[in-house]
């Protein structure tokens, strides 16, 4: 059961999350080459893209909360009732 009220910023969150997620696999994954020149400089490409989907997903929840405290939420279904 979703406890969490909808707003029009919800489904954003999930996907910024899993996005930030595969950066940091990547980052690992490709920090667990041996270290060359050109690995360097595709951590630090990994580097600066995690920092931009970080910032993107916190100023994304800082607008979904804002949005639950002014009641700006989407309205819900109501609950199926064909039994």
């Amino acid at each position: 059961m979703q406890t969490d009220p909808q707003t029009r910023h919800s489904p954003a969150l999930p996907e910024l999350r899993f996005s930030l997620n595969l950066l940091y696999v990547g980052r690992l994954l490709l920090g667990m080459k041996a270290s060359s020149l050109t690995n360097d400089e595709r951590i630090d490409a990994f580097d600066e893209r995690i920092e931009d989907i970080t910032d993107e997903l916190v100023s994304t929840e800082l607008l979904h909360e804002a949005a639950i405290l002014a009641g700006d939420v989407l309205p819900t279904a109501p609950p199926d009732t064909d039994s």
